[in-house]
């Protein structure tokens, strides 16, 4: 059973904190978030989440690795947006030029890439609040992995804002990761389909 997600803005201002109290608390070493000053834990993973996480982990550090791009972190990683909100992704991505600004605890910004995996009681964070805020602060691609609909969206930021990126050619390609692309079916295969393996997709990106 999930827990019922907050309503954010239910939350007094007497029970919000800040970026600094956060990252402070021993909570937020586990999975969870610090949104709009609300700290929201993670509820316990399904299988199918760590399975996917797992899955996208190997494919997208493939890519980056191959390519020397920069790094891919998991879903303890820290991204602190400002002073309201600060996230753990369930991946992301940062190019090599950017990071002088992590820390030993969190990363100073939003990263260029977030990757999130829609859970029960996270799906309005995923939505709406994590999506418009990693727009505003400057994600440059935002990907939203959807088991319960079993959807795969593909965010790009247009002017602050995240804008969806239609797929070409049945494939999402990334803005971010010029050359990387992936489709929807590797992550949800058609029932009596298997999910091909990273090594078979590595091959199909030219990687090996």
């Amino acid at each position: 059973m999930s827990a019922r997600a907050p309503i954010l803005s239910d939350i007094p201002a007497s029970a919000r904190m800040s970026a600094e109290d956060y990252l402070a608390a021993p909570q937020s070493e586990q999975k969870s978030d610090l949104i709009e000053g609300v700290f929201v834990m993670a509820s316990p993973a399904t299988r199918i989440h760590e399975i996917l996480v797992t899955f996208l982990a190997a494919i997208f550090r493939n890519f980056v690795g191959h390519h020397k791009l920069g790094e891919i972190t998991g879903p303890n990683a820290a991204y602190r947006l400002n002073d309201e909100n600060v996230y753990q992704p369930d991946l992301a991505f940062v190019a090599s030029g950017r990071l002088n600004k992590a820390g030993d605890v969190y990363f100073d910004g939003a990263p260029d890439l977030a990757v999130e995996i829609v859970s029960p009681s996270s799906r309005q964070y995923d939505l709406v609040e994590k999506r418009i805020n990693y727009g505003r602060f400057g994600a440059k691609e935002y990907w939203l992995i959807d088991p319960i609909d079993r959807t795969v969206t593909l965010y790009v930021n247009v002017n602050g804002e995240m804008t969806p990126l239609p797929p070409e050619e049945g494939a999402l390609r990334s803005r971010v990761l010029p050359g990387f692309w992936l489709r929807p079916e590797w992550i949800f295969p058609p029932e009596g389909v298997e999910r091909p393996t990273e090594l078979e997709i590595a091959r199909q990106q030219g990687l090996i």
